[in-house]
């Protein structure tokens, strides 16, 4: 697979995750969860439009047969990427209240398991095109998508991890079944 073709898989990729995490956002009934998912539809459809411009980029360079194009946004990219980091707005305060201020519904918990999986197997294709590439703008980009899919990961597991202890205390596992 060359550049162009990961490119092309990636964009997909974000694009479906827009879509699931969207659809989400739609069907589900509590407030903090509809908020987790317009969050990570967001930063999906952010994603895609990075990818897209580097996309677009190589294009060029392989129709002008340059191998030294500047890629700017890539220092924006950066600059954004740190500034959600130290953000102390919507994402890390909606993330870290995931025991208390999460209502219990077997469907969201269901949407935060897949969604982790879905972080966890971009993860694993953007680190398997770094360590395949040969366009040093291309490994820069992957690399922080790496990076920014595993806080979404993490986020994911402990909102998942949470719901999941809460669901346990509702049941009642305590009796002894009748048998």
């Amino acid at each position: 697979m060359n550049d162009l073709d990961v490119l092309r898989q990636a964009i997909l990729n974000e694009a479906e995750g827009a879509a699931f995490y969207a659809m989400a956002a739609e069907k589900t009934a509590d407030t903090s969860s509809k908020e987790a998912f317009g969050y990570l539809k967001d930063q999906e459809v952010q994603h895609e439009e990075w990818l897209r411009s580097l996309y677009d980029r190589l294009v060029l360079q392989v129709a002008s047969s340059s191998a030294n194009l500047e890629w700017e946004t890539l220092a924006e990219i950066e600059f954004i990427r740190e500034a959600e980091l130290r953000k102390k707005g919507k994402s890390p305060e909606l993330f870290s209240q995931a025991g208390g201020k999460f209502k219990l519904a077997l469907s969201d918990m269901a949407v935060f398991s897949a969604g982790a999986l879905m972080e966890q197997a971009s993860i694993d294709f953007y680190t398997k095109a770094a360590a395949s590439t040969q366009n040093e703008e291309a490994k820069k980009i992957y690399t922080i998508l790496v990076e920014w899919e595993g806080d979404h990961l993490n986020q994911l597991n402990e909102i998942h991890e949470n719901l999941t202890e809460l669901w346990i205390q509702e049941q009642d596992f305590s009796s002894s079944p009748k048998l």
